[in-house]
């Protein structure tokens, strides 16, 4: 292997040769692809793997982010009066606006996988004293309502495992004691959030352990080749990503609830800025997850002064891997600069895929109805071009219900309007295309004289009377969504 003092340069090379100190330069190339797969590289365990990487300094932040991306969109409940001015990460997931045709309208039901879909089809269970027989007839408390799972019963389901199975133990004992689990609901024994793993096959994972073998194998290459500064330079610049894959390391958690207080139903109506509306018909444990709750990052390392260590430690670390990749010998920074190049190719491909592959929602199931032909062509089938109005009575027929519409800001508030929606709530019951929304709308709110363009002193009154058995609008801020 020959002396050891023979693997380090010595003096100054001045060599008119071709040289590659170029590969420093690879190593902190494509950025702009590491910080798009920044937040979703550091949520799964393979971040931690020691391994070269592209532009480590994408992930040397001074701060993390407390959530995850949200985008432009005015969700509001149908029922329960919420209202939340931006759509999560995740339902972007499972509906992305961004495919959406403007004034289109999609339905979707979501639910848990967990849910039997016997249950799902069942009839209101009603039980003595669980359940109201006035306005409040549509309110969830611990049963099948409304063909819906009830969130108590979800949550028990999904956190009371071992109170079950010892309830079973009993049982098999011949104990004649009614389990305490079958007699009333019990309170969640935990306040662990729910969250969604990455997907254990996703690209970035893949792309994480290539490079972790890769780089196993560029240091086995540079044993061979004697090149005790390529040997340096590997290690170090992998601690490097190990170290900030640590104090980046996190999962998503998502909110649910924990009382057992009876609660309108949840469905959801989304309006988005280019005119389109998704219904989604779904409990009130789904939606606090998924739409009117936060999905918070819950890191690994929880204490901010510790993750700025690491992170100090790893921009100090960086800086010493690219002085010694410029020092290896030909050969090395040919092999280590062709690995940079691949794995910059391979993370901007990745950049390509849609972004359900890098997440597990396996535990959400949901369909859509738009594939039936009264919602294939909302869009399109009025007169032949795209009606905003036609696509809103799509909405609101597919609802039953016209509160939600002031409260998303989906029409004004003008007399013309009021009366509209008057009459949509009138037609709501019928067949989809026995009311004509776009010639009332001509008629009810094409007003000629300019005078008469104004918001009615009464307009309030008549709003209030429309929407008289709608909750009021609750704006979701970050305290009250736990």
């Amino acid at each position: 292997m020959g002396n050891a003092a023979s693997w380090f340069p010595v003096g100054k090379n001045d060599s008119p040769g071709w040289r590659l100190d170029i590969v420093s330069l690879l190593a902190v190339i494509g950025e702009s692809s590491m910080e798009e797969h920044s937040q979703t590289l550091t949520s799964s365990w393979t971040c931690i793997l020691p391994r070269i990487i592209p532009a480590p300094q994408a992930l040397l932040k001074p701060s993390r982010p407390a959530r995850m991306p949200q985008f432009p969109a005015t969700v509001v409940g149908v029922y329960n009066g919420t209202k939340v001015e931006t759509l999560n990460y995740f339902p972007h997931i499972i509906h992305p606006l961004d495919d959406l045709a403007p004034y289109s309208m999609l339905v979707y039901n979501i639910k848990h996988k967990n849910q039997k879909d016997d249950e799902a089809v069942k009839p209101a269970v009603v039980s003595p004293g669980t359940k109201s027989q006035g306005p409040d007839a549509d309110m969830e408390s611990g049963f099948i309502i409304n063909g819906q799972e009830s969130d108590d019963v979800h949550l028990e389901k999904w956190t009371d495992r071992s109170k079950r199975t010892s309830s079973f133990v009993e049982r098999v004992k011949g104990t004649t004691e009614v389990p305490k689990d079958r007699a009333t609901p019990s309170e969640p024994k935990t306040k662990t959030k729910p969250h969604v793993p990455a997907a254990t096959f996703s690209p970035l994972n893949i792309i994480s352990v290539l490079s972790c073998a890769m780089t196993i194998g560029l240091v086995i290459w540079a044993v061979f080749e004697q090149d005790g500064t390529a040997i340096l330079a590997l290690c170090t610049i992998s601690l490097v990503s190990s170290i900030v894959g640590l104090a980046s390391w996190w999962q998503p958690a998502l909110m649910t609830r924990t009382s057992k207080s009876q609660v309108p139903r949840a469905d959801i109506v989304i309006r988005t800025r280019e005119g389109s509306f998704i219904v989604i018909k779904t409990s009130e444990l789904v939606a606090r997850e998924l739409y009117t709750g936060t999905d918070e990052c819950d890191y690994f390392i929880k204490n901010r002064n510790i993750y700025r260590a690491l992170v100090g430690l790893g921009t100090f670390l960086l800086m010493i891997s690219v002085v010694l990749l410029g020092n290896c010998n030909w050969t090395m920074q040919a092999a280590i600069g062709s690995a940079y190049v691949i794995l910059n190719g391979l993370y901007w491909l990745t950049s390509l895929f849609e972004k359900k592959y890098f997440w597990n929602l396996h535990s959400y199931e949901y369909d859509d109805k738009n594939k039936e032909p009264k919602y294939a062509h909302a869009h399109t089938e009025t007169y032949g071009d795209p009606s905003y109005t036609r696509t809103l009575w799509y909405a609101i027929h597919e609802t039953k219900e016209t509160g939600w519409v002031n409260r998303a800001g989906a029409a004004p508030l003008t007399d013309g309007w009021v009366k509209w929606l008057a009459e949509a709530q009138d037609n709501v019951n019928g067949p989809l295309d026995a009311w004509d929304a776009v010639a009332r709308k001509d008629a009810l709110v094409g007003i000629s004289d300019p005078e008469e363009m104004h918001v009615s002193k009464a307009t309030a009154t008549d709003t209030a009377k429309i929407v008289e058995n709608a909750a009021p609008s609750v704006p979701i801020d970050a305290v009250s969504r736990r």
